[in-house]
């Protein structure tokens, strides 16, 4: 099995490595930019310029307050139950509702399965509620 495992491994870098594009050096020149295949010898050295960085942009604090909202206050129900159903052992689901005491208590107490067999169950309610039942309980959680 470890043979199996190491020649997959072995066959995806040889992939990804065969796959991978170098990046094309470029020199410019007066007014235009040109392979380095084609540069002469004495551009390179005489008319090198480096490239201008530009200032990253950051979100607003009106942007980042409605990812929040978006995001934090209104989970999403199909993913929080899928996540509760499949990894309610681990307390994911609580954790992405944003229940982090909750999801705390399920990593804590994951050793007895009783977390599993609650985030199952929790699941498959969370994912049968319809759109005013869902929001309510999401209500009930951002208290």
């Amino acid at each position: 099995m470890k043979h199996v495992i190491s020649l997959a491994v072995v066959l995806t870098l040889c992939l990804a490595t065969a796959n991978a594009q170098e990046p094309v050096e470029t020199c410019a020149t007066s007014s235009a930019t040109i392979e380095m295949a084609e540069c002469p010898a004495s551009d390179l050295n005489d008319n090198y310029q480096p490239m201008e960085l530009k200032d990253a942009s950051f979100p607003s604090e009106q942007d980042v307050e409605t990812l929040m909202e978006e995001y934090v206050l209104h989970p999403d129900q199909t993913t929080a139950s899928i996540l509760n159903i499949l990894l309610g052992d681990f307390g994911v689901g609580h954790f992405y509702t944003g229940q982090t005491l909750r999801g705390v208590l399920d990593v804590v107490f994951c050793w007895t399965g009783i977390p599993a067999l609650i985030g199952f169950v929790e699941g498959i309610i969370w994912l049968c509620d319809d759109d005013e039942e869902w929001e309510a309980r999401v209500a009930k959680w951002n208290r």
